[in-house]
């Protein structure tokens, strides 16, 4: 959907807004340079791509019943970060007329979009942060009826400086940090160690922070992917503890180390590429870390699977409600079946037990099992419906993404924003494959991934049968048979275990199949077949 308007264009009002805040606020020669680029970019936008405000139509001269008054969520107040905030209205069909500046909002004022987010931004000056006050007032309008009362609503964003942290205990033995961009890392406690799960992308001592609570206890990091906001303070724990991160990421999590000047030799010996299965141990707790790849190649979760904690970085995605927040797939070139697939992979490992999920950027711990219920929820939906499943994203404006639950009374509704040229692995009526295909009394070589149709089968001694469950990418599949065999019902099923088994998927539309062959070997029949 085009947005016309700047009132209707969260990134462009931001600036905006940001510039007008460092006005009043900034003394600098830096804010002053930041006011002109600033005010440069919104004539850039409205001479070049028709952003400039969009205004109303005349002021309704009904006489009818009176409109409640808009509200805004989030509550006003004081927050200590970005935020943003939506207005509502409890009428249908009324038009939102809003200001930013104080004055009164009548039908000139740039109209509200409902599927809009005004986000108000922090203030710095060099690495401290500052104060920034922010007025907003709407009234609601619609033909025949008599304007809303002007309600205003007053927002503070009291930055904190760059190089602070705060912190809490959530969970028992678990403490979530934020740096001062609000991004989470978590202090997990052992007997014998600390794990540190991301280090943010603050400009302070993290690692002396954090010593305050590990009773001198060693910390060693583990990073759930690679990117700026996870991986910032990596280099202030190399020199003296080994680092963990998937192999795939590993090279950039090397060159952000080289750039901050640690030594070839001491990156080599300390940061270590861990993998599917591997375990850390911390004395009385252990971690489990499981390859989840999609928001990165290399993509972390981390799971406590004593208590049910699962440390999931953006693998799965968060889900702030103030600034609205998605699993963000929408770089990714791959399409999501086998994004689905690791769901679903993920979730047989994790057999129920996930009693609480911590993401990167939530504020709070997420109820473990509904959430990832909702998340493998957007994916399905996505394979079963394709682009009418669609609907705008909030953050970052212009794209696409798919939601369940609803944001401002669901804790752990989930979303996701994607790629739509990539997104789906064929036509939604033409979708033909399979996201799990799991194998009791046998071990699948290689490990299952829907792109992967020839599979070696090793047979436990002594096995005759195998007992598979899989299930279709699309729940539309029109036709699922084993050997011949319907199973679509079923999905769970024994086989016989000898020779070559077929399993074929039959698209929704019936005009598209997908055969997935398993070739069956006993333990000792020695080296298995090259895949096909």
């Amino acid at each position: 959907m085009k947005q016309e308007g700047l009132s209707r264009h969260p990134v462009l009002h931001g600036i905006v807004n940001s510039a007008i805040v460092e006005t009043i606020q900034g003394k600098g020669e830096g804010f002053q340079r930041h006011l002109r680029l600033s005010l440069l970019a919104v004539a850039w936008a409205c001479s070049s791509v028709s952003l400039c405000a969009q205004f109303g139509p005349p002021e309704p001269q009904g006489h009818g019943p009176k409109l409640p008054a808009p509200t805004a969520f989030p509550a006003p107040g004081t927050y200590p970060t970005t935020e943003s905030v939506t207005l509502l209205n409890a009428e249908p069909g009324v038009t939102i007329h809003y200001t930013w500046d104080g004055s009164l909002p009548t039908s000139k004022s740039p109209i509200y979009n409902p599927l809009q987010v005004l986000f108000i931004g922090g203030v710095y000056e060099g690495d401290h942060g500052l104060k920034a006050g922010y007025t907003l007032r709407a009234v609601a309008m619609k033909e025949g009826n008599t304007n809303s009362d002007v309600a205003d609503f007053q927002y503070t964003i009291d930055r904190r400086d760059r190089t602070s942290y705060v912190s809490e205990e959530i969970l028992s033995g678990v403490r979530m940090v934020r740096d001062s961009d609000n991004d989470k890392m978590f202090l997990v406690k052992g007997s014998t160690r600390y794990a540190l799960i991301d280090s943010g992308m603050g400009r302070g001592a993290l690692r002396e922070y954090i010593a305050q609570y590990t009773g001198g206890l060693p910390v060693e990091p583990i990073f759930t992917h690679n990117h700026g906001d996870h991986i910032g303070q990596a280099d202030q724990f190399i020199r003296e503890s080994v680092e963990h991160v998937g192999e795939a990421d590993r090279p950039a999590m090397e060159r952000l180390l080289k750039a901050r000047g640690i030594p070839d030799d001491i990156i080599a010996r300390n940061l270590l590429a861990i993998h599917d299965g591997e375990r850390i141990d911390l004395g009385d707790r252990s971690l489990i870390v499981y390859e989840t790849p999609g928001h990165t190649r290399g993509s972390l979760v981390i799971f406590d699977e004593k208590n049910g904690y699962l440390f999931t970085g953006d693998s799965y995605g968060s889900n702030s409600p103030t600034i609205p927040d998605a699993l963000w797939m929408q770089g990714s070139q791959a399409s999501l079946d086998s994004y689905l697939a690791m769901i679903v992979g993920s979730r047989a490992r994790f057999s129920g037990r996930v009693n609480y999920v911590m993401t990167g950027h939530n504020d709070h711990p997420l109820k473990g099992e509904t959430y990832l219920d909702n998340l493998q929820a957007a994916v399905q939906t996505l394979m079963d419906k394709g682009d009418a499943a669609l609907v705008p994203s909030y953050r970052p404006a212009g794209l696409q993404q798919v939601v369940i639950g609803d944001r401002f009374g669901d804790p752990d509704w989930a979303a996701i924003n994607v790629n739509k040229e990539h997104y789906l692995p064929a036509p939604v009526d033409e979708i033909a494959g399979l996201v799990s295909l799991r194998l009791n009394g046998a071990k699948l070589s290689p490990a299952f991934d829907p792109q992967v149709k020839t599979y070696q089968v090793v047979l436990d001694q002594g096995r005759k049968t195998v007992h598979l469950v899989v299930i279709p990418t699309s729940l539309r599949t029109s036709a699922l048979t084993a050997d011949g065999f319907d199973i679509l019902k079923a999905k769970s099923f024994d086989i016989p275990a000898t020779g070559e088994s077929k399993i074929v998927v039959t698209s929704p539309n019936g005009k598209s199949n997908t055969t997935y062959t398993l070739q069956f070997h006993t333990a000792d029949s020695g080296e298995v077949r090259a895949n096909r």
